[in-house]
């Protein structure tokens, strides 16, 4: 009598556990209106409102939940404080990168994924450098760094940077 009991209590503990992953999903599938997010979440997500009711509610719960994460708040901080012209070649440059064929990506990631943290932040550097040029030149002068030992890379990166400075002025 235990065991039978026992049995039948088990199976509705795994039917009740198979049975929440479906209720959860059901409630990613109901959009949320934008009036009805808190004020910190809309604050956070304001660069999106007006996309927002074009999203997918899984993309809309996902953000959400985001919104508490710090990193992800610091990240739409900078965003926010971007310049116009600085988020529009933002946009271009990860619409360059989409476009690229998924082996061409996936290299690139990796060969990120690689590089240690000073050779990051050298990266970074050349392309803050470099950011005022036309793209053909960019992409001339990229090619010229990479061939260069890392000392020398530096101080072209340093002379380039100091000229694109003296051009904005």
């Amino acid at each position: 009598m235990k065991n039978k009991r026992f049995k039948t209590i088990v199976l509705l503990a795994v039917l009740a556990c198979c049975a929440l992953p479906v209720s959860a999903d059901q409630q990613n599938d109901r959009p949320i209106a934008w009036a009805d997010l808190p004020a910190d979440a809309r604050s956070t997500l304001a660069p999106m409102a007006d996309r927002w009711d074009k999203m997918k509610p899984r993309q809309q719960h996902r953000l959400l939940r985001k919104v508490g994460n710090k990193k992800f708040k610091q990240n739409a901080d900078r965003w926010n404080k971007l310049s116009p012209e600085e988020r529009e070649r933002i946009k271009q440059s990860h619409g360059r990168f989409k476009e690229l064929p998924p082996e061409k990506r996936k290299a690139l990631r990796q060969k990120w994924d690689s590089m240690s943290d000073a050779e990051r932040r050298d990266a970074s550097k050349a392309r803050r450098a470099l950011s005022h040029y036309p793209p053909k030149q960019r992409h001339r002068l990229l090619e010229e760094l990479r061939r260069l030992p890392p000392e020398q890379r530096r101080a072209k990166l340093e002379q380039l940077r100091k000229a694109g400075q003296k051009n904005k002025k």
